[in-house]
């Protein structure tokens, strides 16, 4: 029995000192998972930003058409 403990606390204890290979760089690899997914984010923002432009200057026409024609 405590020739198993042995065995058991060793295994457990080379398998915690285990030694990283040196042909694999520390660096992380680049994230590309979601990149396409970012990309049609990035445009759908785009695509807002100038709809709401587009209707601010909406907005400042109408207005402009109805003060003068409040002032007649």
């Amino acid at each position: 029995m405590r020739a198993v403990i042995v065995l058991c606390t060793l295994v457990l204890c080379s398998a915690c000192n285990k030694k990283t290979d040196p042909k694999v760089s520390s660096e992380p690899p680049p994230f590309k998972i979601a990149e396409p997914q970012r990309e049609q984010l990035q445009k759908a923002k785009e695509v807002e930003q100038t709809l709401q432009k587009a209707a601010e200057a909406q907005r400042q026409v109408v207005d402009g058409q109805t003060a003068s024609q409040s002032e007649k």
